[in-house]
C-alpha cells in the first residue's frame, strides 16, 4: 500500500473513532441543576438526618432516623434554612469529601460547590460537584471515584 493512501486511511479511522467517543458522551443523562419536587437522601438505606436549627455553620452532615426533606433549586440543596454541599475550600486530595450544612445566607453561594441531579430509571442521582454520595461510621462523605463501586445514595420523592 501506497503511502499517499495510508494517509487518507488513517486520517478516516481517527475521525471514525472520535466520532464514536463523542457521540457515546452524549447519550449520558443531562444534569440538572433543580427538580420540582421535594425529596428526601438515603445513603446505604438510612436518611440523611436533618440539621439541628442550633448546629453551628458547616456542620458534618449525617445519616439519623429524623430525614431532612430537601429541595434542588439552581444547584442548591435546599432543607429549611440550611443547604447541604460540599465545602469550596475542601482539601485538594482525592480522599472523599465531607458533605456538610451551611447555614443558608448571603454569601453562602460563594462558599459551597454546587449540587446536581440526573434522570436515571424512574429515579434521580445526586452529584456533588461531579461526586456521588457515601456513608462512612453515620458520616455523608462525597466520593470523587464516580466510577467505581455502586451507587449508594437514593433520592426518594416525595408523594
Amino acid at each position: 500500500m501506497s503511502t499517499s493512501i495510508k494517509s487518507p486511511i488513517v486520517f478516516l479511522c481517527i475521525f471514525l473513532f472520535s466520532s464514536i467517543l463523542l457521540f457515546r458522551g452524549s447519550s449520558h443523562t443531562k444534569s440538572m441543576h433543580s427538580l420540582t419536587e421535594s425529596f428526601t437522601i438515603e445513603v446505604n438505606g438510612s436518611p440523611i438526618a436533618k440539621v439541628a436549627e442550633d448546629a453551628e455553620d458547616s456542620t458534618q452532615a449525617k445519616t439519623g432516623s429524623d430525614g431532612a426533606v430537601f429541595t434542588l433549586k439552581d444547584g442548591q440543596l435546599q432543607s429549611g434554612n440550611w443547604l447541604l454541599a460540599r465545602n469550596l475550600t475542601e482539601d485538594r486530595s482525592f480522599m472523599p469529601k465531607p458533605v456538610q450544612w451551611f447555614k443558608s445566607g448571603e454569601d453562602t453561594a460563594q462558599r459551597i460547590k454546587p449540587v446536581s441531579a440526573s434522570k436515571v430509571g424512574d429515579g434521580y442521582q445526586l452529584r456533588f460537584d461531579n461526586a456521588r454520595l457515601i456513608q462512612r461510621e453515620g458520616n455523608i462523605l462525597a466520593d470523587l471515584r464516580v466510577d467505581e463501586g455502586e451507587e449508594q445514595a437514593t433520592v426518594k420523592l416525595q408523594t
